[in-house]
């Protein structure tokens, strides 16, 4: 779960669980970091199939319902 400011689609948090929460919570917690945004996780390509690809699919989630 992405949780970000409609306004300016800056990340204000991630939430994970489930077995494979701890494989993927760090790149939330990089953008997180370094002051990123939603978009970061449309724009960025990840690894397929991998887990971090639910980043991606949780962002186009949320900016399809602003």
């Amino acid at each position: 779960k992405l949780l970000f400011c409609p306004d300016t689609l800056k990340l204000l948090g991630v939430h994970a669980i489930g077995d494979f929460a701890a494989e993927i919570v760090h790149i939330g917690q990089a953008v997180l970091s370094f002051g990123g945004g939603v978009d970061y996780f449309r724009d960025t390509v990840f690894n397929y199939p991998t887990m971090a690809e639910a980043y991606k699919v949780a962002a186009l989630d949320g900016l399809n319902k602003i």
